[in-house]
């Protein structure tokens, strides 16, 4: 699923939504400053969230919140562009 990360005021938390889908107002306004983060595939994340309990939330209400300390969870695996900066994690590939 390609969801949306929202920032809530200075990095307090966070408020994943699916990607297109809007929030709603009254309870955005309610956690106080609410901005764009970054767009991420949920498929494509460090497995360090109980994804299926987000997907429960987003199902139930259109969004969840996510405290700060997971923001680890909430973002994508390196890419491929990565391998100069960590070559360590690539030795597997090289010839």
């Amino acid at each position: 699923m390609q969801v949306n990360v929202f920032v809530v005021g200075q990095n307090e938390g966070f408020v994943v939504a699916p990607c297109g889908a809007p929030l709603p107002g009254d309870e955005m306004d309610a956690l106080g400053e609410v901005r764009f983060g970054w767009s991420v595939d949920s498929e494509h994340v460090v497995p360090k969230l109980d994804w299926m309990g987000i997907v429960k939330d987003i199902d139930a209400r259109g969004y969840s919140i996510v405290p700060h300390g997971d923001v680890g969870g909430l973002l994508g695996l390196p890419q491929h562009e990565l391998n100069a900066v960590y070559p360590e994690r690539h030795i597997r590939y090289a010839a």
